[in-house]
This record gives structure tokens, sequence and C-alpha cells, in this order.
């Protein structure tokens, strides 16, 4: 029997490189779904996808709070109730930015934005709620879709120079490489 792996945010970068890392496994059977299926501050419907735009998250309201902390909160208690695992997506936004090296677990967070604020609340929600669950935490994902990869990729076609912020250091994360680590976990 397939084991069902239910993909939300399906339309998005990592939804679609999660779908073709699996394309073809005998052993799956995906539920792909996003945001126009499924509400996610309702307990009873489930979806991890993320409100990813961090300058948006500062005016959004509370639709922030609602897709990066109550969304998976619900998803961990739907996986604990279920027997389900719980893979949860989060950033390095839950990090203050000041730091001087590539972060690890055993750093402290201290979010600045309400990205980060939101981001960590989700996990702190998966860590409450969910039985057994992964935390991933990546950065700068390019894949199928838009992105500061492929914006700097089109700018360089079109401009001499390229003028970008110098005070954020960071790490482009492939999705499919992303996607990759997933399925083996």
């Amino acid at each position: 029997m397939k084991k069902k792996l239910i993909i939300t945010g399906c339309n998005g970068q990592l939804g679609r490189a999660i779908n073709k890392q699996l394309a073809g496994n005998e052993d799956y059977e995906l539920v792909n779904t996003d945001v126009a299926e499924l509400d996610i501050t309702d307990i009873d419907i489930l979806n991890c996808a993320a409100f990813t735009n961090v300058n948006g998250c500062e005016t959004a309201g509370d639709i922030v709070w609602k897709i990066n902390a109550l969304g998976p909160r619900n998803l961990s208690i739907a996986a604990t109730e279920t027997g389900a695992k719980m893979m949860h997506i989060s950033t390095d936004y839950v990090f203050n930015g000041n730091g001087t090296r590539p972060y690890t677990e055993f750093d402290t967070p201290d979010p600045k934005s309400a990205y980060g604020v939101t981001k960590l609340a989700g996990e702190k929600f998966v860590q409450q709620f969910a039985k057994e669950f992964f935390i991933i935490r990546t950065a700068w994902l390019y894949g199928d879709g838009n992105n500061f990869v492929k914006t700097m990729l089109k700018l360089s076609e079109t401009h001499d120079e390229v003028s970008v912020v110098k005070d954020q250091l960071g790490t482009p994360t492939s999705a499919a490489e992303l996607a990759r680590a997933m399925a083996w976990l």
C-alpha cells in the first residue's frame, strides 16, 4: 500500500520541486494542494505553505500569523492525532542576521522581523504539538518560480551594473536539492 503524502503549497517553488523529486516513486501517492483548496486557519483543513514575502509581512496584518504560526500548529495537532510525522520548513529569519558564520540548530533564535517572529512561533508550535517532527531551516530558496537568483540573472541580461543590498548574507538553496533532502528524511 502506498503512503499518502499531502503536499501543501504544491504550486510554490518547493512544492513543484518535491513533486519532481518524487514523480514516479511507487512508494508514495502524492496529494497536491495549495491555498485555493485549503485554509490553514481552520484546524480541520491543513496547509504548510508559508507567507514568505518578508517585507510584505510587516504590513499584511494577522494573516501572516495565521499562515506562519497557526497553520503549523494545526498541522502538528493533526499529525499527532493521525500518527503522522510533521516536516516543517522554516527560515534563517528566526535569527537576528548579525551572525558572522553560518547558523546552526544550537544558536539562539532572535528574530527581528514579522516574518521571523511568525516562523519562529510556527517552529515552537511544531515542537509543542507534534509527536514526531523535523524542522528544516532554509534560506534564499531558488527553483521553479520567482526568486533572487532568477532576478539577478534576468537583471544581468539587461543591465551593465546591478545594484543590490550589501548588508545581507545568504546561502542560495536549490529547491530541488531541498526536496531531495526532504524525501530522504
